[in-house]
């Protein structure tokens, strides 16, 4: 049995019906912030009788209210959630909450009104109300909440409350229960008392002498028949009590120690303090499938706000695929909300579920986007912590290689600069430039669009636009190479002499371009470089950095390039200016140089943004798309 979907309408900031699916095992909600991840985590709190953190009061701020002037909270608050996967046992155990359904369903609804300090609600289990909801139902749910701003180590301190405690009273449950029904007590109380016993008895001058003082001391104030007996002893007797004093010491490693040489937790790093009380958790979750406590609890559900707080990316990393290997083995239901990239990336896109919140909000699961297998895999091993960065952003720029990365969040300085301070990059738009590291927008942009319309599914609804190159045939005919062979001459194409290429990118813009949030965009004459090259006066600026970047000791190149960069390119034809376009293009695929250098340098340049530095359309269209100011011309 597990939490398959969650319907909210009218709580924090769901006005419209909202649904999210989960599935059995890891979910793992990705988003920007104010997307909603934290509303879904409070909206399944609500349900449940959540055993780490208690329950969840209705309060004025869960009523949804608009942004619009004038706008009103809403009058009511509904949180439905369905349950599927019930074996026998468990639909037996919610027969109630099934009906003569397969799925199992726990509606609560809170109307806006308040009375003595509290809002009206009720909860019932069913497809519809028919009678209220009996709490030892509910109770067969296991829920546990960890929230974003956890306090660890007060959560392992010695107390009622301690983790520590409710582990070892859960390990010992068995015994505990035999020993109340037998009338004894257990071994560890039993040994307790033992020592206390040893401990009245002993002839300890301190003890003893503290007894002896403050008896003497009732009796001097009080007087025989007044006065009390004292005994000193260890603590209290009872074994909640003994376990609830204990304390959780810690060692760097697993290495041998030496009891002495444990340390308080407070002086632990917070980033293993967070790792032991998640532990700690986990083992109790653990403890219950093992011992097979299917009377007691059918679905246990553990939600974690930011599971990567105060943890380097490496523990990250280990933590996410021990939270993965633990929910699919014990059955444990495990939905956590990140804002890291390590997180994202270190799992499949089947347990990924991005949440957007562009006026209505809307949560689309990764795995229901229409990747065909192979798609999914490459996805899967593609989204490092770099690339993962798409999923937490407002609109995302796909690029062919490293060059266009650096290069193109400066162009789009440029591009922007009308729209004015503040507005004026992609990081003011939320705007992720990813690098593919190829032509493979086939697999990628199905995320966003039907790419090839064999398997539509949901998608991911945020602006994503792809730049790619032409790519025509890189030479057209031969020349004598003076030893009596042939060689290629290099294709320069300009305006009136252009080629369609061969990049089989270019066959997925009819379906891409007609999607709802993904275009494809791709250069007109050959690569990146060179169609930046032929756009008005750029061949200045470029050249001037190629000359700059050449070895000091081959300074004819690098001269020569300084010579072609004086001519005025920007009253030259392209036709003209292929030479050098083609020239310059080159010098940046020799090993002298190199695109990646060459890119660096480049956005350098730019930063003091040329005035006469033209952007070319295909760039500046698809820069404009993915900031969501303006479409592709139909």
């Amino acid at each position: 049995m597990y939490l398959r979907a969650l319907d909210v309408r009218g709580f924090k900031c769901f006005g419209e019906p909202f649904t999210i699916e989960f599935h059995d095992g890891l979910n793992v909600l990705v988003g920007e912030n104010g997307a909603g991840k934290t509303g879904v985590i409070s909206a399944v709190r609500q349900l449940f009788n959540d055993s780490e953190s208690g329950k969840r009061i209705i309060g004025e701020q869960d009523f949804y209210k608009g942004f619009e002037a004038g706008a009103f909270a809403s009058e009511e608050l509904q949180i439905q959630a369905t349950f599927s996967g019930l074996d026998d046992k468990d639909a037996t155990a919610f027969d109630e909450w099934c009906g003569n359904h397969d799925e199992a369903k726990l509606t609560f609804i809170a109307k806006n009104q308040e009375s003595r300090g509290r809002f009206k609600y009720h909860t019932y289990g069913g497809h519809e109300f028919t009678k209220p909801l009996d709490p030892e139902t509910l109770d067969l749910i296991h829920c546990v909440y960890l929230p974003p701003l956890r306090d660890a180590e007060s959560k392992l301190r010695e107390g009622r409350q301690s983790r520590l405690a409710r582990l070892l009273k859960a390990l010992c449950r068995k015994e505990l229960d035999a020993a109340r029904k037998a009338g004894t007590q257990t071994a560890l109380e039993q040994r307790v008392g033992d020592f206390n016993r040893e401990l009245s008895q002993s002839d300890d001058f301190a003890i003893k002498l503290a007894n002896q003082r403050i008896g003497e001391s009732l009796k001097a104030a009080l007087g025989m028949h007044l006065s009390q007996g004292t005994l000193i002893q260890f603590s209290e007797v009872s074994f909640s009590r003994i376990v609830e004093g204990l304390r959780l010491l810690y060692f760097p490693d697993l290495t041998n120690a030496d009891p002495t040489q444990f340390r308080s937790l407070g002086e632990n790093s917070l980033g293993y303090n967070n790792l032991l009380y998640i532990a700690s958790i986990l083992a109790e979750l653990v403890l219950e499938v093992e011992e097979g406590r299917g009377e007691e609890t059918y679905l246990r559900l553990l939600l974690i706000e930011e599971p990567e707080a105060h943890l380097h990316p490496q523990l990250q990393l280990r933590l996410l695929r021990h939270l993965k290997t633990e929910a699919e083995a014990r059955g444990i239901q495990v939905i956590i909300t990140t804002h890291s990239t390590v997180i994202s990336a270190a799992v499949s896109v089947e347990h990924l579920t991005h949440l957007s919140n562009e006026g209505t909000p809307t949560a689309v699961p990764l795995r229901k986007t229409g990747l065909p297998e192979q798609s999914r895999r490459f996805v899967d091993r593609w989204l490092d912590v770099t690339k993962s960065n798409l999923l937490f952003s407002k609109g995302a720029i796909l690029v062919e290689g490293i060059a266009e990365a650096i290069v193109v969040p400066e162009l789009a300085r440029i591009v922007l600069h009308a729209q004015g301070k503040g507005r004026d990059s992609l990081d003011d738009y939320g705007v992720s430039v990813i690098n593919l590291g190829g032509i493979y927008f086939k697999h990628f942009m199905q995320l966003f669009c039907d790419v090839t319309g064999a398997q539509p599914g949901d998608n991911v609804p945020i602006r994503c636009a792809g730049l790619t190159d032409n790519d025509p045939p890189k030479s057209v005919s031969t020349i004598d190479d003076g030893e009596g062979g042939k060689k290629p001459v290099p294709f320069l194409p300009y305006a009136e002499d252009r080629r369609l290429g061969d990049n089989p990118a270019l066959e997925l813009q009819g379906p891409i371009n007609q999607s709802q949030f993904a275009r494809l965009f791709a250069g007109k004459y050959k690569t990146f470089e060179y169609d930046i090259a032929l756009e008005g006066g750029n061949l200045t600026t470029m050249l001037n950095v190629a000359a700059d970047l050449w070895p000091v000791q081959d300074g004819k190149v690098a001269g020569n390039l300084r010579e072609y960069a004086k001519r005025d390119f920007a009253s030259m034809s392209s036709a003209d200016k292929a030479p050098f376009a083609g020239a310059l293009l080159a010098r940046l695929d020799s090993e002298e140089i190199g695109k990646g250098l060459y890119a660096q340098a480049l956005a350098d340049a730019l930063l003091a943004r040329p005035a006469d530095f033209v952007v070319p359309e295909y760039i500046r269209l698809g820069i404009l798309w993915a900031c969501g100011l303006e479409e592709r011309p139909q």
